[in-house]
């Protein structure tokens, strides 16, 4: 039904604040005002995951919206990204299966299970290509234009990368999940900081979390095993945190994606007990 979810995902926030939701196992996005009132909804289930016609999803873990409002969606396994404008009509896609073995080299505009999407100021399209340990970058139109990553546990390597944000200043934050860390890229994808989040360093029980950037450049980080938000300056100094295991407003079941507006509000999916929560700006 219109508003309920089964496991959301990944949030973003529109230029005119609205909420969109990455509505994973119903197949679709869902966008509300920031009040949380139904909008919209667009996408369909896909079924096969072989040449799916456009509009149609299987189980979408992100959702990203560019400044103009156009709205890019991680098709997680038809291993493809889609482009709708404003008023959520299909514009373009682009995305194939493919597994480069942990290679950031070569297999440009393939993936491997996509599950983390954002823009940047400059209109390029990150996608964290989680199955094949590397971030793609894109212009706006689905044309390659570098990648990062691949797989390890160096500076600058990737394993099961899922969140991924940047900030004003081109700043790139990706959730290196089974590294067990956040590592901050500069825009051109040069390591610039990294540090560990405790709860992410059993990959059995990490799940699969989600980071935002504040409009201050904090990062927020989901923690699915503390159930809370964590929250760090750029460099990985730790600020604060809020939230703890519960069904209603106190906290989450499965903390999963998060979002910051542009006035510091945090909104927060609770994958695992089908809602999204809202907060109000975090004081340290």
């Amino acid at each position: 039904a219109e508003g309920q979810f089964q496991s959301p995902h990944g949030l973003a926030i529109g230029p005119d604040g609205s909420i969109f939701v990455a509505d994973g196992n119903n197949h679709r996005v869902q966008q509300f005002n920031r009040d949380g009132q139904f909008i919209a909804a667009f996408g369909m289930p896909s079924g096969s995951i072989d040449n799916a016609p456009a509009g149609q999803f299987n189980e979408p873990w992100d959702v990203a919206v560019a400044k103009d409002g156009t709205i890019y969606v991680a098709d997680t396994w038809n291993h493809r990204i889609q482009k709708f404008t404003a008023q959520r009509q299909f514009v373009t896609m682009w995305g194939a299966l493919d597994d480069t073995g942990g290679r950031a080299t070569g297999f440009e505009g393939r993936f491997y299970g996509p599950r983390g999407i954002a823009v940047d100021a400059d209109g390029r399209v990150l996608v964290a290509d989680t199955g094949n340990k590397r971030v793609q970058i894109f212009d706006a139109d689905g044309q390659f234009l570098a990648q990062f990553g691949g797989g390890g546990l160096e500076p600058g390597r990737l394993d099961e990368p899922v969140g991924i944000a940047v900030d004003a200043q081109g700043n790139i934050a990706v959730a290196d999940t089974w590294n067990g860390r956040v590592q901050v890229f500069d825009r051109d994808g040069n390591s610039i900081a990294a540090w560990e989040i405790d709860g992410w360093l059993d990959k059995e029980l990490v799940g699969k979390p989600y980071l935002a950037f504040g409009p201050d450049s904090r990062i927020y980080v989901a923690d699915e095993v503390g159930k809370r938000i964590l929250v760090f300056d750029v460099t990985g100094r730790y600020l604060g945190g809020f939230g703890q295991y519960a069904t209603d407003l106190s906290g989450f079941v499965l903390p999963g994606g998060i979002a910051v507006d542009a006035d510091g509000f945090v909104y927060v999916s609770d994958t695992g007990s089908g809602r999204v929560l809202k907060y109000p700006p975090f004081e340290p």
